[in-house]
């Protein structure tokens, strides 16, 4: 146990074992202060978890933020901590405490995503002050000499959004700066996933693309099915990365009728698992993260070059092959050390599992791009935090089937530790017998992300098909401000009452809860997906056009200064121009 003391803040460090050296440095002071962690190990040493922890009053501070708090945002007691875990492939290191009115408290960051780590917090009962904590290397890892980490504390009073974002641009000021990103990537597409499943089948695909690109999808993502007979939804079947011919017969050829259609066709690869029926199973004996397999299929370990080599050769014969737009890389979080990990180090060129998974993305990365420039990778929660932005071309949020308030949560979380990274919505879908006003509530829940839809055409009604027209034309004409506007964010406690993003005098603004709405635009649209009909609005002098969920207008008007209640229906929209 050490004790370090500096104006602000007192840490108190531990460590199950020896170490050679410890020092903490306060390398940034005032209301955002940096301090630099230095630690050396025993040569060879695997480490253990590293421990750090410090106190704060808790006024006027009633909820926590992190990447994985949208179901709860309460700050537990600290013998149940709120523990935010990060690695290369899984979650960051961030979390922030704020107040009520969604103003920061504490923003805590490290600036290693690589390591496997926590930050926690929870209320000391005995004295109601707020216990936080750092714990490094929570997970098996490699072994080193010494380690280095920064750790950044704001505490600014200001709105908590605020210093979300300005970590993030500390991140890529640090070094992880965003991929390049096509124009594709922020487009909206059409998934195969909860249409199809594994049932690949290209001329329904083809019919289904027909359709989505004259609604305004400009890439199609066909998911997992395309490399096994198998339907069952399982792993066993991955590894050989074969297209399933009884499934497709001719890939180029269903490449090329995508692309003459004027979309993009991305393809879903399961990178880490080799199915227990694979070709290739025999092959990688040994060079497995897990002695165990799971969803029939064991974890491949990137330390070994063959590894990387092989999965980096598969994806660029294939895009060079068939003419593929890009890759949905899933299940990399599959990637960890494990007890029964192998130890043959000598066969391996790297000896950290992060190290070799860093490796093959930036030899992936750096592979396809010279096949193609402009090719679209896509991860998805939770494998999305500052080292993955390196690579990736879109980020998007987890399955959550037909759940508009998740699907808005995380997107709207995710674009807060983003910029420079396209969200996307998790794939739209809804049952046949959906109203259409609930199929708009699943549209605006997502609005702040790229739309990404998942839907049989054949099996939705007439009145749906028109809500999603609709709602992906006014999407694409307004794309730049809601992509690349000023985010403002209202009730982080409540999983956001309101979200607005204006830029050059345009906001486009939802309501998902009853709030009293202030315009402050020139040109303003004005979402009500509160679930309920009429809302307030203070305004300047406006004229004003009510539209309905199809696109058509209802009524106009004009509105003088001052307060007003708008008879705006659920999910109607109301757009005003101030005079």
């Amino acid at each position: 146990m050490s004790l370090f003391k500096f104006d602000n803040f007192t840490f108190n460090t531990s460590y199950e074992n020896n170490l050679l050296h410890e020092e903490i440095k306060q390398i940034k002071d005032g209301d955002v202060s940096e301090f630099a962690l230095k630690l050396v190990f025993a040569k060879g040493e695997e480490p253990k978890q590293y421990s750090i922890v410090w106190e704060q009053e808790q006024i006027d501070t009633c909820s926590l933020w992190s990447p994985i708090a949208s179901f709860i945002r309460n700050i537990r007691p600290d013998w149940a901590m709120c523990k935010q875990p990060s690695r290369l492939a899984s979650g960051m290191p961030i979390m922030a405490v704020y107040s009520k009115s969604d103003e920061n408290r504490g923003s805590i960051a490290l600036s290693d995503p690589s390591i496997a780590s926590e930050i926690l917090v929870g209320v000391v009962e005995e004295n109601a002050c707020l216990r936080f904590q750092i714990n490094l290397f929570t997970q098996k890892c490699a072994q080193m000499d010494e380690y280095e980490l920064t750790i950044r504390i704001d505490r600014r009073k200001i709105p908590v959004a605020k210093a979300i974002t300005d970590i993030k641009a500390w991140w890529t000021d640090i070094g992880f700066k965003p991929m390049n990103v096509a124009e594709n990537a922020s487009l909206p597409m059409y998934s195969t996933w909860y249409s199809f499943h594994q049932h690949t089948i290209p001329s329904e695909i083809i019919k289904e693309c027909k359709i989505a690109k004259a609604l305004g999808m400009d890439s199609v993502i066909v998911d997992d099915g395309w490399q096994t007979d198998d339907n069952s939804r399982g792993y066993g079947f991955c590894g050989d990365w074969e297209v399933a011919s009884a499934k497709i017969p001719d890939m180029k050829a269903f490449v090329d009728e995508i692309h003459a259609l004027g979309m993009k066709f991305i393809i879903w690869f399961s990178v880490p698992f080799v199915g227990i029926h694979s070709k290739v199973y025999e092959k990688f004996k040994g060079m497995y993260l897990k002695s165990r397999s799971t969803y029939d299929a064991y974890v491949l370990d990137p330390r070994f070059k063959v590894v990387r080599d092989y999965l980096c050769g598969i994806y660029c014969d294939y895009v060079k092959r068939y003419g593929w737009d890009g890759l949905k890389l899933d299940f990399i979080d599959s990637f960890m050390l494990t007890d029964d990990s192998s130890k043959d180090f000598e066969k391996m060129d790297v000896v950290s599992v992060e190290k070799g998974l860093e490796m093959l993305l930036e030899q992936v990365c750096t592979e396809l791009q010279k096949i193609n420039p402009d090719i679209m990778i896509e991860f998805r929660q939770s494998y999305v935090g500052p080292s993955i932005s390196k690579y990736a071309s879109f980020f998007r949020v987890t399955d959550c089937p037909n759940d508009p308030f998740i699907n808005k949560t995380h997107s709207l979380d995710l674009r807060l530790t983003s910029k420079g990274t396209p969200v996307h919505s998790d794939m739209i879908m809804w049952h046949k017998d959906e109203t259409p006003e609930a199929v708009a509530y699943q549209l605006q829940a997502t609005m702040f992300a790229v739309p990404q839809i998942s839907v049989r055409f054949d099996n939705i009604t007439s009145e749906q098909y028109k809500v999603l027209e609709n709602y992906l034309s006014f999407w694409k004409n307004h794309r730049d401000t809601i992509l690349n506007g000023e985010l403002e964010l209202l009730d982080f406690n409540a999983g956001f009452s309101m979200a607005k993003s204006k830029k050059d005098g345009e906001c486009i603004a939802v309501l998902y809860q009853g709030v009293a709405y202030t315009v402050t635009e020139k040109e303003e649209y004005i979402f009500n997906s509160t679930g309920f009909d009429g809302i307030f609005i203070e305004t300047p002098s406006a004229v004003y056009e009510i539209y309905d969920i199809y696109g058509c207008k209802v009524c106009s008007g004009k509105l003088d200064a001052g307060v007003h209640k708008i008879p705006l229906k659920n999910c109607q929209m109301i757009k005003l121009a101030t005079c």
